[in-house]
């Protein structure tokens, strides 16, 4: 598990993965979102593949990719949560309790 965290703690891989909680996308429209070239793009999907993160597909010659899986997604989202939480000095909340708290990570994601 640390070594999951540490992957989705890496700033360039934390923007791709949270474009792909978003929907599927190339390896070019990832570059662009993360703002760094392609190659790095690819090292860094490696790495989230090899980790089990994120998947392909295959379209003519180019590779999309997606979320591996919705608890990625969630995972992803809940640390998001937690790191406003931490960010605003909130207090704890118990994990599930409000619909309202995914709202509000969805609104950190787009200002970070």
């Amino acid at each position: 598990m640390p070594i999951i965290f540490a992957a989705l703690g890496e700033p360039s891989r934390a923007r791709i993965i949270f474009a792909l909680t978003q929907g599927e996308q190339s390896v070019n429209a990832l570059a662009e979102i993360a703002e760094i070239s392609p190659s790095a793009v690819s090292h860094h999907l490696a790495r989230l593949r090899s980790l089990q993160l994120v998947k392909t597909r295959r379209a003519a010659n180019q590779v999309f990719y997606k979320i591996d899986d919705t608890h990625v997604a969630g995972l992803f989202r809940e640390m998001l949560s937690h790191l406003d939480h931490i960010k605003q000095n909130l207090p704890d909340h118990s994990i599930g309790s409000d619909r309202d708290d995914a709202l509000k990570s969805e609104e950190t994601i787009t200002r970070l």
